[in-house]
């Protein structure tokens, strides 16, 4: 009887394996991925992310809508408290640019340019705010028209400024606008004088 090749004792041992293969029984339940969902990105989840963007828009408002009050002050306790306010003002901004920063990809298609939209209206009103700082900084209360003139400029200056319209910004996405309205500080943003209207 002739003995079988190689080869046909190969193909013979394959098929037992995968038929054996076939008939191994796996004990236990099946379960979902392990992998956690992502926390920014594709398949993130936007009502987060967008929460954190309006998070780092809310930042900036608090100490800009701290006015310090001036009733009765003398000139150079005004130049003071404007040139603080001022000076939180700018703070308050930089870190909510800091912390648009660091929000992470967009899980939603156009929200990185919400995002980078956003942030240059911050970075620009940041500037005409250091620039009105410095203003008043110059300003010498001893010179008493002069400083007043520098007082009226400022302020006049101030009320031209425009923040940007964040929320107005997210609605251009219908995924990011949705997201929004479920978003706890956009919420809180909302209600922030000056916001854009839901």
């Amino acid at each position: 009887m002739p003995r079988p090749s190689r080869l046909a004792v190969a193909v013979v041992l394959g098929g037992l394996l995968s038929v054996s293969g076939c008939a191994t029984v796996v004990a236990g339940n099946p379960t979902a991925d392990p992998a956690p969902r992502p926390a920014t990105g594709r398949g993130a989840d936007p009502v987060a992310w967008v929460d954190k963007v309006c998070g780092a828009v809310l930042t900036y408002t608090t100490p800009v809508l701290a006015q310090p009050a001036f009733d009765g002050a003398d000139l150079p306790t005004i130049k003071q408290r404007l040139s603080d306010y001022l000076g939180a003002s700018q703070t308050g901004l930089q870190q909510s640019r800091d912390q648009l920063g660091a929000v992470g990809a967009s899980p939603v298609g156009g929200g990185d340019d919400t995002v980078a939209r956003i942030s240059s209206g911050l970075e620009k009103l940041q500037n005409d705010i250091g620039a009105a700082k410095a203003k008043v900084d110059a300003a010498d209360p001893a010179n008493v028209d002069a400083f007043r003139a520098a007082l009226d400029e400022t302020n006049t200056n101030l009320k031209q400024l425009t923040a940007p319209d964040a929320l107005g910004d997210l609605k251009t996405s219908p995924r990011l606008d949705k997201a929004a309205q479920e978003a706890g500080n956009c919420t809180k943003l909302a209600a922030v004088p000056g916001a854009a209207p839901r």
